[in-house]
């Protein structure tokens, strides 16, 4: 979808909110796609529903619950919003330039209802008092026996179907895996062509096109249950002998189980099919004939058609008010650094770091006082200083609790430990637990058939329907927890955060307690790790491998399948054309093309392999390369004076792969290494510096100097690369040397724990003529894609799912937010390589930031920005093009102690 600069504001519409069309107000439905969503591609069922084809900007996909689930794509003026859902622990804001942001806290909703199957409406306004909970457990819920606790992944359903023909009905019972159905749905194909398994549980009536089956009940006859997790609060030896419980439940068995619902899973929502506790005088349908089999059936269920939903919303300093949901919008890209109160977070400076409780956070500036709970003492702390959640890519000093995060959210399921007991883990983290058994993820499908324990469910469920139709077999129902009756007492739901760093967790019998953090372990939800594994399985983060075919451009300027060939880079159109660069930055040094890196001709190539011993494989071969390198490096241009690229004697021990084992490399990757180093010699620009090793050909070290009107502007940039024996075949392994001190990622694409995200590198899917190709790609290219298409003006940008908010008031605020952080990070970038040593770059660090002046200018820079961000903090008219024209005063506190400890740095300038 192109940019559209007229965005503005951005669209009003976002996923599960309730509209009704304007021009047909009895259209009400569910946004099931908005614009906001992250799309990187068409879905591949365009054409057979119609809401997947393509948004536009400001169109919504709706399905309508009114009109029997008729699905369009409408645009965003031709709907009315009628509410929004939102649930505790959400983020939330009154409108996209707000850069302060609130937490749902509790919501309350109330709805108006009609009979599921004739559409009657009911007067008034129901709420959750008015519902008699005796409906069936569903997918997601979770249910306890016997001190474990786990959760509803699958069913089988029974469902009586009315087919009606001529006046009279005829009920059928439909017995299937899955919960397909519903009561009120309608249509000519509810019920399905017999097939095996199900033909002889019922008699297909006589149809015609114009009959209608009709859903009238629906029962969930068995449970597929995944366990989680065992009470923690029992003593070790009791709960290892606590065995886990079966699978599948039916029948009498279940009544032995407790169903534990979230309380905001217990409101009501639009589509829901509900009872009443008392629904005397309301309307109730009839259906099937007397004498039949399954007789006559009185149905007095409702569909909850429209909600209201009032929200109880923190907000980030502290204040709080009840709200209708339709007054705010979704905060669906929350800053890393934001921070409500009661939020456990880390205070990290200068390598220290202590926990810390968030008492109230000035959103505007970056700011928040925080609690630190060793000594009671209340401070003033910089946003950029808090590690508010514990995700961090790296952390040294916990390296396995990579899967915890600080404290707990509101909405978060927790286990809670005995008096006395804790967790085991150091606050503020919690660890969570409750990892799904491999069997929840077999492979649903062999052969066009349901496989291994779907299969097994199938065949129980048909085997109990047919049981039913001869004896209607008793059933137990479900157990609910009796208010205050303490039996589930070591388990629940958290409401509430406090601001002495306790926790206000809800029980399922609705007793609220408080606990310290310690004692609470969060429950990993399993649809939750399902979505998950969905989510790595569709999209891994890794381009096409060897075995997919590749495409390449020809001289023509068409794209043709490419062609493998034993010696890279050979292209008879190539031949006798000097090696050159065509590098073409815009003005904000987005990287525009690079073309035309050209290998040596083939006498050269044969020449610079030599021809000495075997056991110098590894060294003489680059003697010829060498002499090059220092023959035309003679003048690197104006500003930097330096050996862009150098061969040093040996790999330094600072490498990231110094300790990798090297294989010994063949005749073909020196021979391509020689064509690489030749268009690394004369096609660097002077802002980006290369260093190889004669004793490891297999690494590499780059610097990149951060490009001028960016946040990274003067910072370096240090890229370590290691060619594996399958080189060129697989793209060069990159690790960034992040020196955040855990403060959060400098850039989308470079990982704290080393991580380079790129198409080229084979670490992010891309189009086919954007991943590495032995044939097209050269580390020239990367080396400069990372400088032209990575450090950019507008990082934020760089996430794929962000680039289509360019233009809207969303992606300037964030965008904003992000370049600030990523500036003052990258200032601390320069006090790194200033304070330790960086092997084989130990001259060129000092030449750059004190011989060339380039600390002097970062330092200057710096207080110029600072004292503008005292004197006048709006943005004037001649600083909109800035990369960061202005600091919010957390910005300032983090950048003046780097400042701080850069001015000891000046002094080692030489005179």
């Amino acid at each position: 979808m192109p940019n559209d600069v007229s965005k503005g504001k951005g669209t009003k519409l976002f996923h599960q909110d309730i509209v009704q069309k304007v021009s047909s107000p009895d259209y009400r439905g569910i946004v099931l796609r908005c614009w906001h969503d992250a799309e990187d591609v068409p879905p591949a069922i365009y054409g057979v529903d119609p809401l997947m084809r393509p948004l536009a900007y400001g169109e919504a996909g709706v399905t309508f619950i009114s009109h029997k689930g008729e699905r369009q794509i409408l645009p965003e003026s031709e709907l009315q919003l009628l509410d929004r859902t939102l649930q505790p622990g959400d983020y939330c804001k009154r409108s996209f330039d707000d850069v302060r942001a609130g937490v749902v806290t509790n919501i309350k909703v109330k709805g108006r209802i009609a009979h599921a199957v004739s559409a009657e409406k009911v007067d008034g306004w129901r709420t959750l008092k008015d519902v008699d909970d005796r409906a069936d457990a569903e997918i997601g819920d979770y249910l306890v026996y016997d001190d474990w606790i786990g959760q509803l992944i699958e069913v089988f359903d029974e469902s009586i179907v009315e087919v009606l023909a001529g006046q009279a009905g005829q009920l059928v019972r439909l017995p299937e895996l899955g919960s397909r159905l519903t009561v009120g749905e309608t249509g000519v194909d509810v019920l399905p062509p017999p097939a095996s398994g199900t033909q002889s549980l019922f008699e297909s009536p006589q149809r015609n096109n114009e009959n209608k089956d009709v859903v009238v009940a629906v029962k969930h006859t068995v449970y597929a249950i995944a366990w989680l997790a065992v009470n923690q609060s029992l003593d070790v030896a009791v709960a290892e002998n606590k065995l886990r419980p079966k699978r599948f439940w039916f029948g009498q068995d279940l009544g032995k189980l407790t169903l534990v619902r979230g309380l905001s899973d217990m409101e009501l929502r639009v589509g829901d099919r509900i009872f009443l506790k008392d629904a005397k005088g309301l309307p109730m349908t009839t259906h099937g004939q007397a004498g039949d089999a399954t007789g006559v059936l009185n149905v007095q269920t409702f569909r909850v058609n429209q909600t209201s939903t009032e929200l109880d919303v923190l907000w980030q300093d502290g204040s709080k008010e009840t709200i209708r949901s339709t007054e705010v919008i979704p905060y669906l890209n929350p800053d890393e650094y934001d921070c409500w109160p009661g939020d456990h977070v880390m205070w990290k400076n200068d390598g220290d770091t202590r926990p810390a409780i968030v008492q109230s956070v000035d959103a505007v500036q970056r700011t928040a006082l925080i609690l630190f709970p060793d000594t009671g003492a209340i401070e003033l702390a910089s946003l950029l200083e808090l590690d508010a959640h514990g995700h961090s890519d790296h952390d040294p000093t916990n390296p396995t609790a990579s899967p915890d995060g600080f404290g707990v959210r509101r909405g978060d399921f927790v286990l809670i430990h005995a008096l006395g007991s804790s967790n085991g883990m150091r606050n503020p983290r919690v660890p969570r637990i409750g990892e799904i058994e491999p069997w929840v993820r077999e492979n649903p499908f062999t052969d066009g058939e349901y496989s291994g324990w779907r299969k097994e469910l199938q065949e129980l469920g048909s085997a109990i329907a047919a049981k039913r139709s001869a004896d209607f077999p008793q059933e137990k129902m479900i157990q609910r927890p009796a208010k205050g009756d303490g039996k589930i007492s070591w388990c629940g739901e958290v409401t509430g955060l406090n601001l002495d760093g306790t926790v206000e967790v809800t029980h399922p019998d609705w007793t609220v307690m408080t606990y310290p953090l310690e004692r609470l372990t969060r429950l990993y939800d399993g649809i939750e790790q399902l979505e998950e594994d969905a989510f790595d399985a569709s999209d891994d983060g890794h381009s096409h491998g060897e075995d997919e075919e590749t495409w390449a451009m020809d001289e023509d300027g068409i794209w043709r399948p490419e062609i493998q060939e034993n010696d890279e880079w050979e292209d008879v159109s190539m031949q006798g054309i000097e090696t050159e660069e065509i590098i073409e930055i815009d003005e904000v040094g987005d990287l525009m093309e690079v073309d035309n890196i050209l290998p040596p001709s083939e006498a050269t190539q044969t020449e610079s392999m030599g021809s000495g011993p075997s056991g110098n494989a590894l060294f003489h071969p680059l003697d010829a390369v060498v002499e090059v390198v220092e023959g035309q490096q003679d003048d690197p241009g104006e500003g930097i004076q330096w050996k862009r690229f150098e061969i040093l004697s040996s790999a330094p021990p600072d490498h990231a792969f110094f300790s990798s084992s090297p294989a010994l490399p063949s005749k073909s990757f020196l021979a391509r290494l020689n064509k690489e180093y030749r268009a690394l010699t004369s096609g660097l620009p002077d802002s980006i510096l290369v260093r190889a090793y004669e004793d490891r050909t297999d690494l590499l070290r780059c610097l990149i100097i951060g490009p001028e009107n960016t946040p990274y502007q003067d910072a370096p940039f240090v890229i370590d690369w290691m060619l594996d024996s399958n080189f060129p075949h697989s793209p060069p392994i990159a690790h960034f040397l992040s020196w955040t001190n855990g403060n959060g990622r400098v850039n989308p694409n470079l990982y704290e724990e080393g991580k380079v995200c790129l198409s080229i590198l084979g670490t992010w899917t891309g189009d086919k003529h954007e991943v590495w190709s032995a044939t097209r790609s050269s580390l020239l290219q990367a080396f400069v894609s990372i400088q032209g298409l990575v450090l950019v003006k507008e990082p934020w940008f760089c996430e794929p799912a962000y680039d289509k908010l360019r233009g809207t008031e969303e992606g300037t605020v964030n965008s904003r937010l992000y370049n600030e952080k990523a500036f003052v990070l990258s200032r601390g970038f320069v006090r790194r390589a200033l304070e330790i040593p960086l092997g084989g770059l130990e001259s060129e660090i000092t030449y750059l930031y004190h011989t060339q002046g380039r600390l002097h200018k970062i330092m200057n820079d710096a207080e110029l920005l600072i004292q503008k961000s005292k004197d006048s903090p709006d943005i004037g008219p001649g600083d909109q093009d800035l990369a960061v024209p202005r600091l919010t005063a957390g910005g300032t506190i983090a950048l003046e102690r780097i400042l701080t400890k850069l001015r000891n740095y000046i002094q080692a300038t030489p005179s």
